[in-house]
């Protein structure tokens, strides 16, 4: 499987989605590239839970092989601005953008809130959930609000985004070894 970065009008991830299958469709190319744009489960200062968009103007395409069909599919399709590099030279993720997307993508499309404790030096520790693998990464806690700021390379660009996480307490150690 191939992916691909592509960047949108921010705010109109889900309007490309759904005009980029329909576009697929009129092709006669029905599933042929998947289109996957990340959202975040957070939690506002009542602790009710909502949704938000986690790389605004960015989504993701799987694809077998990229066709000229499936290309055409896209710029023609709501919000779209280009590929990454450009539409002339359009790169397939690699390396570290792969592993990053194959991190999210074991969450699902909807990145919930993780579990996590803090140690005795006070670092967090992340149990599960889609900060697992980012815990190097990490640049901010704020435990008030229950998030965490991460910074990643991804695409070229330097990111920074903010997950929720849960924070729970850790089993008493036993002094067992």
């Amino acid at each position: 499987m191939e992916h691909y970065c592509v960047m949108v009008k921010s705010g109109g991830e889900r309007a490309f989605k759904k005009d980029f299958e329909e576009n697929l469709l009129k092709n006669g190319l029905p599933s042929s590239a998947k289109i996957t744009f990340f959202k975040k489960k957070m939690r506002n200062s009542k602790q009710i839970e909502y949704e938000q968009t986690l790389f605004p103007g960015y989504v993701f395409m799987s694809t077998e092989k990229l066709t000229p069909q499936i290309i055409a599919s896209a710029i023609k399709s709501k919000n779209f601005y280009h590929f990454l590099d450009s539409n002339k030279e359009i790169k397939r993720l690699q390396g570290n953008d792969c592993e990053i997307l194959s991190n999210l993508l074991k969450f699902g499309e909807v990145q919930g809130i993780s579990k996590a404790y803090f140690d005795k030096n006070q670092k967090i520790v992340i149990k599960d959930g889609p900060l697992l693998g980012f815990e190097g990464k990490i640049v901010k806690v704020n435990r008030k609000r229950g998030r965490a700021t991460v910074q990643i390379n991804l695409c070229s660009n330097q990111m920074k985004f903010d997950l929720a996480f849960e924070e729970i307490k850790p089993l008493p150690d036993s002094g067992k070894s």
